[in-house]
C-alpha cells in the first residue's frame, strides 16, 4: 500500500491513483437536528473508507438544460461550502468542494474560495447548467477571480465525455481551463467506456502536441439501484449504451449489475490510462438516499481502491 500524501501535493505532483468519495449536502428544509444526524452518519462512513478526499457537490437546478421532466423533484440543499467546513468540520478527510459560480457575485465567490483555501481544501468550479440560464458570473470570469482571491487553492474542472461526443471540443475546453489555472478534472458519471476513451485520448494527444503534461483525471462512478435512478442518470445527460441499458432494465438485481459495470469501467479505463501515462483516479458518488445504494457506493469504493492499487 502506498504511503498517504496530502491531496494537494498529489494534485500538484500529478500522481495517479487518487480516490475520492462524493456526496451531496442534505436538503436545506431539514431541521437542525436532522442535518446534524445526516452529517454524523456521512462522516462516520467516510472515516471507514480508503479515500484521499471527500467531494462535496454544489447542487443546482438543471431544469433549463432540457425540456424532459426531472425524474426526482429539485430541492434546495445546504450550501456546499458551509456544509463541508461547518457540519463536517470534525471530519479530518480533506474536502474537494464544488462551487457553482452562475448565481454568485464576485465577492461571494471570492469569500467562499478564501474560506476553502484557509481550510486547506480544494475546489471544482462549475458554470451554468445551460446557456439559457440567467447568470451573475460566467465560468471564464471565475478562474481569474479564483487566482486573485485564493492563489494557493487547487482549482479543478468538470470533464463530460457526452459533450465531447457531440462537439468534439471537450479536450480543447479542458486545455483552455488549464490555461486559466485548472489543475485537475473530475468527470461526469461514466457508463460509456468508449466515449470516455475518446475524450482521454484526444486530451492526451492535444497535450502531447503542445508539449504539456496531462492533468489528473478522476473518473466518476455512480451505482444505480433502480429504474428511477437509471432514468435520472439519463436525465443528467449520462450516456448509457443501449445494450447496457437493456441489460440493466431486465436485470434481476440492477444494483449488483451496475456495480459490476462500474468496476469493469474503471478497470478498463485504468489500463488505458496507464498505457498513455494519464494520471487517472476515481471518484465514487453516493448521491442517493436509499440505504442499499449508499451501501453499494461503499462497496464500489473498496473495489476501486483495489483497482487503483490502494490495498
Amino acid at each position: 500500500m502506498r504511503e498517504p500524501r496530502p491531496v494537494r501535493d498529489q494534485i500538484r505532483q500529478r500522481r495517479a491513483g487518487l480516490l475520492t468519495y462524493g456526496i451531496t449536502p442534505p436538503k436545506r428544509s431539514y431541521a437542525p437536528e436532522k442535518l446534524a444526524e445526516i452529517a454524523a452518519a456521512q462522516a462516520a462512513r467516510v472515516r471507514q473508507l480508503p479515500v484521499d478526499a471527500l467531494v462535496v457537490y454544489d447542487i443546482q437546478d438543471e431544469a433549463a438544460r432540457t425540456d424532459v421532466p426531472r425524474p426526482f423533484p429539485f430541492l434546495q440543499c445546504v450550501d456546499a461550502v458551509d456544509y463541508a467546513l461547518d457540519a463536517l468540520a470534525a471530519l479530518p478527510t480533506p474536502k474537494i468542494v464544488y462551487r457553482c459560480v452562475a448565481p454568485l457575485s464576485p465577492p461571494q465567490l471570492a469569500s467562499s474560495l478564501k474560506r476553502l483555501d484557509d481550510a486547506s481544501c480544494l475546489s471544482v468550479l462549475v458554470g451554468a447548467a445551460s446557456s439559457r440560464q440567467a447568470t451573475a458570473m460566467r465560468l471564464s470570469d471565475a478562474y481569474p477571480l479564483a487566482e486573485r482571491s485564493a492563489p494557493e487553492l487547487p482549482i479543478g474542472g468538470v470533464l463530460i465525455a457526452e459533450r465531447h461526443a457531440q462537439t468534439g471540443a471537450e479536450d480543447q475546453r479542458a486545455v483552455t481551463k488549464m490555461d486559466a489555472g485548472c489543475r485537475y478534472f473530475i468527470t461526469q458519471a461514466v457508463y460509456s467506456v468508449s466515449a470516455t476513451k475518446d475524450l482521454l485520448s484526444d486530451l492526451y494527444y492535444r497535450c502531447e502536441a503542445a508539449q504539456r503534461s496531462v492533468p489528473p483525471v478522476l473518473i466518476t462512478l455512480s451505482p444505480c439501484g433502480s429504474l428511477r435512478t437509471l432514468d435520472f442518470l439519463r436525465w443528467l445527460g449520462v450516456s448509457i449504451p443501449r445494450w447496457l441499458e437493456n441489460d440493466l432494465r431486465r436485470s434481476r438485481d440492477i444494483l449488483q449489475a451496475s456495480l459490476k459495470v462500474c468496476a469493469d469501467v474503471l478497470a478498463d479505463l485504468h489500463d488505458f490510462a496507464a498505457t498513455h501515462g494519464i494520471p487517472l483516479g476515481c471518484n465514487v458518488e453516493s448521491v442517493s438516499l436509499a440505504k442499499v445504494e449508499i451501501e453499494a457506493s461503499v462497496e464500489l469504493t473498496r473495489l476501486a481502491a483495489r483497482t487503483l492499487g490502494r490495498a
